[in-house]
């Protein structure tokens, strides 16, 4: 078992009050240690910083106490600076088996102009990242898997093993026909156009879950769709308590290489959200 520990990041708001919870259910689980680290931005008049300081901290401590319930170790760290740069330091320095986050708080015109946190911390980092945005009443029963039969998602699936390992995982592939729209309009001819994509994507699948020993896993879903679409509808309404996926492209490449999946879930996901790396 891994003696890295498990990172969360809270801004102390009640959305990161969710991520601390989970963060301590899963440390509970797999024995591990939490580090429960807060970002004091640095742009506050500084005559307030030392108060604010010692107030997270005893705040922190306090929470972390409650979590933990004498079962689970922890440290806090409280640290002024900003807090993207902060928090990939710590990840840096620590090299967490997981790193939890809240959600943020959502400014749709904003999101659409610039990276949240979330998603500058993911493009940057090479940890798995967990994004959390429901109570931590219950563990991880349902875990979707958006894939398309790479390294990373492979990788997604690995962690989601292991933080989730008692869970029913259910893969799912959109499937890609090019300009299907276009060139085909009748059923059959649709599904002649359709069915070498198909094909390549069944073998694809076999290999990927030969790779990972996925034998008791329900077979491969494999839908012709928008994948966006796809992933909110198989895990939207409670159908889903996870969705895990892989990141693409090398860390700290450019914003739109993460992938168009992984952005639009990470602005609004319909369930936690767990981000990979191979």
């Amino acid at each position: 078992m891994s003696s890295a520990p498990i990172l969360v990041a809270t801004d102390m708001s009640n959305r990161s009050d969710r991520a601390m919870s989970r963060a301590f259910h899963i440390a509970r689980d797999l024995g591990a240690t939490v580090v429960v680290m807060t970002v004091l931005d640095d742009a506050m008049p500084a005559e307030m910083l030392p108060d604010l300081h010692d107030r997270s901290r005893e705040r922190l401590e306090r929470y972390c106490a409650t979590l933990s319930g004498g079962s689970v170790p922890f440290t806090v760290e409280v640290q002024t600076g900003d807090p993207t740069e902060d928090i990939l330091t710590a990840v840096e320095a620590r090299q967490p088996r997981l790193l939890v986050l809240g959600t943020h708080r959502k400014r749709a015109f904003m999101d659409m102009m610039r990276e949240t946190t979330m998603q500058r911390i993911v493009r940057r980092t090479s940890v798995p990242v967990l994004l959390v945005t429901d109570r931590d009443d219950h563990d991880y029963r349902k875990v979707l898997v958006p894939t398309d039969f790479s390294p990373a998602s492979a990788a997604a699936v690995r962690v989601a093993l292991d933080i989730a390992p008692q869970a029913q995982l259910s893969a799912l592939h959109a499937l890609q026909v090019p300009y299907s729209g276009m060139l085909a309009t009748a059923p059959a001819a649709r599904d002649d156009l359709e069915k070498p994509f198909r094909h390549d994507a069944q073998r694809a699948d076999a290999r990927w879950r030969q790779e990972l020993d996925l034998s008791s896993m329900p077979a491969t879903e494999i839908v012709l769709g928008a994948p966006q679409l796809l992933v909110r509808d198989r895990a939207g309404n409670g159908k889903a308590d996870l969705i895990a996926m892989g990141a693409h492209g090398r860390v700290g490449a450019a914003r739109a290489v993460l992938g168009s999946v992984s952005t639009d879930l990470m602005r609004d996901p319909p369930c936690d959200l767990l981000i990979a790396r191979p």
